[in-house]
């Protein structure tokens, strides 16, 4: 059974998430306050911390940090309002598989929980895979870059995306693929960037890099 440690100050919401997220067939422990959290990660092994970003004490990014110290493997989903969206992407660039902006409806949090879990079996598969480690030693990739960038289902309809259309512009790929987090697409495109797998011209126009090329092959042979 999936196991889900739930953070927020607000108790009720602690207990809205756990009655919901329980009735969905997840095992649900939940702590207010960061502090009190660390302490369930140190004694307890989870699948998910499900953490509200800003905490007193003890914060959100000080809960992920110290949940990816202890266990590497524990996905963390970060519960922010709208204003501290930057701090969110901030969160993901420190290893949060995603964030969840405030108000959220329960099936965001559901289709989150699902996807995560379906990438990490994604990035096992394309582990295994005797192309990627080639490729990734033929083009001097880090692999554990790529493996991450390619894991979420969105970075994968971007790379095939340009690999149809050759070059498109940030509202085109918007459009295309009907996002409409704006703050989430630039971020899922830095991603291909530094993985080195998309480039940017002068003109702020995005392609595949050679790698990128390369990489569409290994994910049709997986797929």
């Amino acid at each position: 059974m999936v196991r889900i440690l739930i953070v927020d100050d607000d108790e009720q919401t602690c207990k809205g998430l756990e009655e919901i997220l329980l009735g969905k067939g997840y095992e649900t422990i939940s702590a207010t306050s960061g502090e009190a959290a660390v302490k369930k990660l140190a004694k307890e092994d989870f699948d998910f911390v499900l953490t509200d970003l800003v905490m007193p004490r003890m914060s959100g990014m000080e809960v992920l940090r110290e949940a990816k110290r202890i266990n590497p493997k524990t996905h963390v989903i970060i519960i922010t309002a709208f204003a501290t969206i930057e701090s969110a992407v901030e969160a993901m660039q420190q290893g949060a598989s995603d964030y969840i902006s405030k108000p959220f409806k329960l099936h965001e949090v559901q289709n989150t929980l699902k996807r995560i879990l379906e990438e990490s079996k994604f990035e096992e598969k394309l582990r295994q895979s005797a192309n990627a480690q080639k490729l990734s030693k033929e083009y001097n990739l880090d692999i554990d870059a790529v493996i991450k960038s390619l894991s979420n289902p969105v970075r994968r309809e971007i790379i095939e995306l340009l690999c149809e259309h050759s070059k498109s512009r940030f509202t085109d790929i918007k459009e295309e693929l009907g996002i409409e987090d704006a703050t989430k697409l630039s971020f899922h495109l830095r991603t291909l960037k530094n993985a080195r797998l998309v480039e940017q011209d002068s003109e702020r126009v995005y392609s595949l890099c050679a790698t990128g090329k390369k990489i569409m092959e290994v994910l049709k042979s997986i797929s």
